[in-house]
């Protein structure tokens, strides 16, 4: 256990910028690649199964399965899989450049903290390299539960082995996922950016 500095940072929108909404979208050609769009899979998959897949009580291949097969694509399952992470993989590494430094500099420890299903974790540490850069990912899936449900913050100190929860410093881009952390008792900041981040870090630990 440890109350040294612990800085946690979200993954989509604060390490990986390729979220609906955001300047390269991961979704940008989806249509013109697939025959249906962000809105479309949001709508019929997203909201409704990857909920449980996010929480780790569903595999995302059994949940996808059902979606493609409604539309006589269920043999590319897989083929979709891999263009999807790959196309969500818009890794920010200024950010991860600034959190090595801040990690040198102080020998506090670094964790992501994030809504994520098990294969997507693998791919973003193992293929895309963010394991070099974190002590741990902490995610939903393996919690079982999501931000900004309060046992995700309990759940993920735990995790983290933090005996003070005001040693925390957590960055993510979403208010309510920034005032949920603040109730759970870490000290959390609301992420607009690069220089928004380094101007905390030069502040903290």
């Amino acid at each position: 256990m440890s109350s040294n500095p612990v800085l946690v940072l979200d993954i989509d929108g604060v390490v990986s910028l390729a979220q609906p909404g955001s300047a390269r979208p991961w979704s940008a050609t989806l249509k013109a690649d697939w025959g249906f769009d962000q809105e479309e899979i949001a709508r019929d998959f997203f909201r409704r199964e990857f909920m449980e897949v996010l929480r780790g009580r569903l595999d995302l291949y059994v949940a996808l399965q059902a979606y493609f097969q409604s539309k006589g694509l269920a043999d590319r399952l897989d083929e979709f899989v891999a263009y999807w992470f790959e196309k969500d993989c818009v890794i920010d590494r200024g950010v991860l450049a600034q959190a090595d430094a801040w990690r040198t500099r102080t020998g506090g420890r670094c964790f992501a903290a994030t809504n994520q299903e098990h294969h997507r974790v693998t791919y973003l540490r193992d293929h895309a390299g963010l394991g070099a850069h974190f002590d741990e990912i902490v995610y939903s899936a393996a919690l079982g539960v999501c931000k900004p449900e309060r046992v995700f913050y309990t759940s993920a100190q735990a995790r983290m082995g933090v005996t003070v929860a005001q040693s925390i410093l957590f960055v993510d881009d979403r208010a309510e996922n920034v005032d949920a952390a603040r109730a759970a008792g870490w000290r959390a900041m609301l992420y607009r950016g690069q220089e928004s981040l380094e101007k905390a870090l030069a502040e903290w630990g």
